[in-house]
């Protein structure tokens, strides 16, 4: 991760015309924040023997080839700025705090890295602006207030030797300072200096000045003692995670980049999109990707797709028509106060894992159950997945706060490829089916929603222990009972049949079949009592979805005699195809609960698709 922001800031500063090799070039600041700052007002000093005198005030335009002299860098907001450059907001605050202020605080300050000659420098320097200074702000005044009130101004320092101008970044002293400035973070912290000399930096591995204190974000500290390995001295920190100077600046600017283009939302996380290339030559495409999506200038065509969330545009898709020459790192965080907790990284994905995942969800989404769908309550006309499919079944509750958890694991495994266990996901996706159930909502949202997941997690092969119930029998009905029921593509079966080649690999057993079935007669047992009577006693036989092997077998002749004693039994054939699946599925399911469960209502819920047209003709006239 941290050589991947290397490179990222790399191509970000590069990107800002700054030069690698030079720090300074890397630390200074561009004064002008945007375009409305056009002006630049310059308190020219000329060197008078061993001293400074104010010769004027020079009203010159901005240039941008111009921000290493002016050499800005912001510092507090109350006070001076690193160098005394600064941006002007009142003049006369401004000439006071930034510049006349530069000479006590951050000059004392800057002491201690500065040899005599230069201290006495800019004391002289510092003398000769105070003793001028109501001059100087007369002369300043008037010149700031007279430009157009909708433009900006920057206020500087010139000296002018012999003819020749030089601005604060032509003086050594200033770009020591500000180097020094730049570099003192990742050295000293604490009131502790943490650096050595000719040690070899662990980001580029070679020799050079190392600091300790280098830590992009949070997650590493060396706050306490303890953290530092080695001694508890954390003068050594830099032992742990030596990094040069020009790493840090390089990680620092791609962290930054990072943050600005790089950072997305999703189901109350945030993350972060961080691209590891394998080949630097195509770096710009890939970054050039990122900005226009960042700033919405990316035209997306009709068919674009999204996998992480229904309702927002993201990135994933265009990142997956990239070739493998470099791969993606997910890191989930959470930031408290100054805490900052990475939640979930997920390493080294590559292109053509997205294009899989794109692929998988294409086959999904083109299947007529899920293309299909409608809900009145919802106006959901079809389904497509997303990960929101995932985040259905573990939501940010306060009840359950594991769901979080299992909810990023989950996604790590369709990202990375690692097993999703079967009988996991049913438990959660029945718990939700359960509820919804159990307060007398429909349960056919979530039922799509889960078995879409699931046929989604077969596609890549990511369903763990899912291995089928056992197949006890497979003999043809025709031969099982002498040829006595409907041929195969007559009626019901026919019907079943489709459902079950669309979906071979959930109706994988007898036992499955069984069970869907019963789930679809019992519904139309629900659908004549509601009709018959205005409400569905029998559902408080369905034990709030809570079946098994058992249960769903001893209840078969009560839905069929239900059935009849409503005089309403128009499912004889259907009664018979469950039967024959019963019959071959004998004993010992090795079904779970859960999933016993999820077939049952799978079959309640896509009853629709198997109805007679006959039944409906009856119950109509009845």
């Amino acid at each position: 991760m941290i050589e991947a922001m290397k490179e990222i800031g790399e191509y970000a500063l590069e990107k800002e015309n700054k030069d690698l090799n030079d720090f300074v070039s890397i630390l200074v600041e561009n004064p002008a924040s945007n375009e409305t700052y056009k002006h630049v007002f310059c308190i020219k000093l000329v060197s008078c023997q061993n001293s400074f005198e104010f010769k004027e005030i020079e009203h010159q335009e901005y240039s941008k080839e111009k921000i290493v002299k002016y050499l800005y860098k912001r510092g507090s907001s109350n006070g001076p700025d690193i160098t005394p450059t600064a941006r002007v907001t009142e003049i006369k605050k401004t000439f006071s705090n930034k510049i006349i202020g530069w000479f006590s605080k951050p000059l004392k300050e800057a002491k201690p890295i500065l040899d005599g000659e230069e201290v006495q420098f800019l004391e002289l320097l510092g003398k000769c602006i105070k003793e001028n200074e109501e001059i100087i702000l007369s002369e300043l005044e008037p010149k700031v207030n007279s430009i157009d009130a909708k433009e900006n101004s920057i206020l500087t320092l010139v000296l002018e030797e012999n003819d020749f101008v030089r601005y604060v970044g032509d003086f050594e002293v200033f770009r020591k300072i500000l180097k020094n400035n730049g570099a003192s973070k990742f050295y000293s912290k604490y009131d502790i200096i943490s650096k050595d000399d000719d040690k070899v930096c662990s980001v580029c591995k070679t020799y050079k000045e190392v600091y300790g204190f280098v830590t992009p974000y949070e997650f590493y500290t060396v706050d306490k003692r303890g953290f530092v390995s080695g001694g508890f001295d954390q003068s050594k920190a830099w032992r742990n995670n030596p990094v040069c100077l020009e790493c840090a600046l390089k990680i620092t600017a791609g962290k930054e980049y990072i943050e600005k283009y790089m950072s997305f939302g999703f189901y109350g996380f945030n993350f972060l999109l961080i691209p590891k290339l394998l080949n630097k030559s195509t770096s710009e495409e890939i970054f050039d990707i990122f900005e226009k999506f960042n700033e919405k200038k990316f035209a997306f065509n009709k068919e674009y797709k999204n996998f992480l969330q229904a309702n927002e545009n993201d990135i994933l898709e265009i990142l997956s028509e990239a070739d493998d020459y470099l791969n993606f790192n997910f890191q989930f965080y959470e930031k408290s106060n100054s805490a900052y907790r990475i939640l979930l990284y997920i390493e080294d994905v590559l292109p053509s894992r997205l294009r899989e995942l794109f692929n998988s969800k294409e086959i999904v989404d083109k299947k007529k159950l899920f293309r299909n769908y409608s809900s009145v309550d919802t106006e959901t006309k079809s389904i497509q997945f997303t990960l929101g499919n995932v985040r259905w079944f573990f939501p940010n509750t306060l009840d359950d706060p594991n769901l979080n958890k299992y909810f990023l694991e989950i996604t790590n495994g369709i990202f990375t490829g690692a097993p999703i266990d079967y009988n996991f996901l049913l438990k959660y996706i029945m718990q939700r089916i359960r509820k919804d159930f159990r307060n007398g909502n429909p349960t056919r949202y979530s039922l799509f929603l889960g078995f879409q997941l699931l046929d989604f997690l077969n596609q890549l092969h990511l369903l763990g222990n899912y291995t089928g119930g056992k197949y006890v029998n497979s003999k043809n009905l025709s031969v099982l009972l002498n040829g006595t029921v409907p041929g195969e593509k007559h009626g019901y079966e026919e019907r079943t049949n489709v459902i079950f080649s669309e979906f071979e690999n959930f109706f994988d057993t007898d036992a499955k079949k069984a069970v869907f079935l019963e789930g679809t007669l019992v519904q139309y047992l629900l659908n004549i009592q509601k009709f018959q009577r205005g409400s569905t006693p029998f559902r408080t036989k369905l034990r709030g979805l809570n079946l098994d092997e058992r249960y769903v077998k001893r209840i078969f002749p009560e839905i069929i005699n239900k059935l009849e004693e409503y005089d309403a039994n128009y499912y004889k054939e259907l009664e018979t195809l469950i039967a024959k699946y019963m019959i071959q599925s004998g004993t010992d399911w090795k079904m779970s609960n859960d999933e016993i469960s999820f077939y049952f209502v799978l079959g309640m819920n896509l009853s629709n698709l198997l109805k007679s047209p006959k039944s409906e003709v009856e119950i109509e006239n009845d």
